[in-house]
């Protein structure tokens, strides 16, 4: 399993001050029970480190093995996930074909919107799989200052839905990936609109009440919808849980949340995001996969801005949850650098 020590996406990582924290006895004890070798958390809190991590927990076999938090954090406190938020809205959108609510991804999402007569005919190709992709083909993308469909742009509308439907094409749906939190509102709205209940109800029936969450916190838009593509606040161990959810294939304490065939797909590779890596990073289902060798995927995530992480890597059951506070640096990137170099050999010795 060695080959796993390739997770890192971006070792673009400028060094600070030292987390200057070693570990406590029973710290020590802990890992050694659920089989680490302590030395490298000893070497990574003695590492040059970086004062925007706010969490780090670890997982193994299901067991929490690490527990830290920094920068007056601590279980108790939420913390917003923002992105992160877009793989809770995949797992919802899961749910509601398990329930019935939703019949098939394939339909187009005008489907759910009769109320928007006269629309441009290429929304009626969109299709729920398109947004699940983030293909939908139109002008939106986060990652583009420019784009007329650029989160923050839609930030300042009253209406985000009607901020989506006003978007012009640039590509066929299905083409091209484009990193798109309009589309993920409009997932929200349709699990809403198919389940007739808002998205947070139908989240906390059929999602948190399931794994044991209630503290948490959802934004809304100025016109009243849930934000389904962001700034969700969660403690970083109810965070946790939906990373061990996806881990454990849909099951939690025995029983099946979310089908496993759902899992399978949501982490299964549509769009290669930057094309030219072979190993990616891709993205599923509002889901990440990194790396991906021989067609295996090695780790799949959630990803959200300033550091908001659940990386997973089925091969050796390792869970590892990041918060953080490094928005919009090249500093978010650094719990990938931890993974590599201290906490997978950690577990792999």
């Amino acid at each position: 399993m060695k080959s796993c020590v390739y997770i890192v996406i971006c070792l673009l990582f400028t060094a600070c001050r030292t987390f200057n924290m070693p570990l406590t006895d029973s710290e020590k004890n802990y890992l050694n029970n659920n089989g680490a070798d302590k030395q490298y958390f000893d070497k990574m809190l003695n590492s040059d480190g970086n004062n925007k991590i706010d969490s780090i927990l670890i997982y193994k076999n299901g067991n929490i093995a690490f527990e830290r938090y920094f920068n007056n954090y601590n279980r108790d406190k939420k913390h917003d996930i923002r992105s992160s938020t877009k793989a809770i809205t995949a797992l919802l959108v899961g749910i509601a074909i398990d329930k019935g609510f939703i019949l098939d991804i394939d339909v187009p999402i005008t489907t759910f919107f009769p109320e928007k007569q006269n629309l441009p005919l290429y929304f009626s190709k969109i299709t729920i799989r398109d947004l699940l992709s983030m293909r939908s083909g139109l002008n939106s993308d986060d990652w583009y200052k420019d784009s007329p469909g650029n989160e923050e742009l839609m930030y300042k509308t009253k209406s985000w839905i009607d901020f989506f439907f006003n978007l012009e094409p640039v590509n066929n749906p299905g083409e091209v990936f484009r990193y798109s939190t309009a589309g993920v509102i409009i997932l929200g709205e349709i699990i809403a609109r198919a389940s007739k209940m808002p998205f947070d109800k139908f989240a906390d029936l059929y999602l948190f009440k399931e794994l044991e969450i209630s503290d948490y916190s959802f934004e809304k838009t100025p016109s009243g919808e849930i934000d389904s593509g962001g700034h969700l606040k969660i403690k970083p161990l109810d965070f946790a849980k939906i990373g061990l959810l996806v881990l454990q294939n849909g099951i939690w304490k025995g029983r099946q949340i979310i089908s496993s065939q759902w899992i399978t797909q949501i982490n299964t590779p549509t769009s290669n995001i930057f094309e030219d890596s072979i190993q990616g990073p891709y993205m599923g289902f509002l889901w990440w996969q990194e790396p991906v060798i021989n067609g295996k995927v090695i780790s799949f995530q959630s990803r959200g801005n300033g550091g908001q992480y659940l990386i997973a890597i089925p091969g050796i059951d390792l869970l590892a949850v990041f918060t953080g506070s490094a928005y919009n640096s090249q500093k978010q990137n650094q719990p990938f650098l931890l993974m590599k170099e201290y906490i997978i050999p950690a577990f792999e010795y």
